[in-house]
């Protein structure tokens, strides 16, 4: 899709005409709609609501490259979308995390580089693909083996594409989890640098008692350490605050 240069003032002035646009469409009247005018109605405000969240990351990725959080008064980015926003910070780090792959990106010497997902970036862009289905893809990419070439991931990409466009999630995941498995049978075994790639502690949101869940992917010279560890201080009977030997 085709986007021409613009100023801010241009930007701000096209936002606020789309704005007017949707007022005059929330001020319509729908009793004397017959059928297919709602079901056509309904079907272009599903595709505008798809593509909407193209340029809402394209701002966003250029606001981070003109800005730092400090300068927006926050700590990270996560917490200037939540505050601003009013949104949870799961939901804020869902849309810096889409806005990484599927926003335009540019090199340090100022060239301006495609997105790390192009074809999906695409078909969000032209309203082929909703937020489920972006969701599945961008999850499902970031799964794929180091050792995949950049054609064979350029393509899977657009194997996914190709069947969200005319799918649900669903069939979408299954399809995905399915060229993951080939991958993984046909592939070289994973070397240092994928374990490596892969591995992460997450802490969990906090629960209503205060306790925090705490998963992690471990490398198998981290699991050696910690399973001698637990061998002994989570056997039966072991560390138990109720007794005091």
């Amino acid at each position: 899709m085709y986007v021409r240069s613009m100023s801010g003032s241009d930007v701000q002035a096209a936002v606020r005409a789309l704005r007017a646009a949707f007022d005059e469409v929330a001020g319509c009247g729908v009793d004397l709609s017959t059928r297919s005018e709602l079901l056509g109605a309904l079907d272009e405000l599903e595709t505008l609501g798809c593509r909407l969240p193209s340029v809402s990351y394209r701002l966003l990725a250029r606001l981070q490259a003109e800005a730092t959080p400090p300068q927006m008064g926050a700590k990270s980015w996560k917490e200037v979308l939540a505050v601003r926003w009013r949104i949870s910070t799961s939901e804020a780090h869902r849309r810096l995390t889409e806005a990484a792959v599927l926003a335009p990106r540019q090199a340090m010497t100022g060239e301006a580089l495609p997105p790390v997902l192009p074809a999906t970036a695409a078909a969000q862009a032209h309203g082929l693909i909703n937020a489920e289905h972006v969701e599945v893809i961008r999850k499902a990419m970031a799964k794929v083996p180091g050792f995949v070439d950049t054609a064979t991931r350029e393509r899977i990409e657009v194997d996914l594409v190709r069947t969200a466009v005319g799918n649900g999630p669903k069939e979408l995941k299954d399809s995905a989890d399915r060229t993951l498995f080939l991958l993984d049978q046909d592939g070289p075994e994973p070397d240092e640098r994928e374990r490596a790639r892969k591995r992460a502690v997450t802490k969990h949101k906090q629960r209503e008692d205060g306790m925090v869940d705490v998963s992690a992917t471990l490398t198998p010279e981290a699991w050696a350490v910690w399973e001698a560890i637990f061998a002994k201080f989570a056997a039966p009977g072991m560390c138990n605050p109720d007794d005091p030997e």
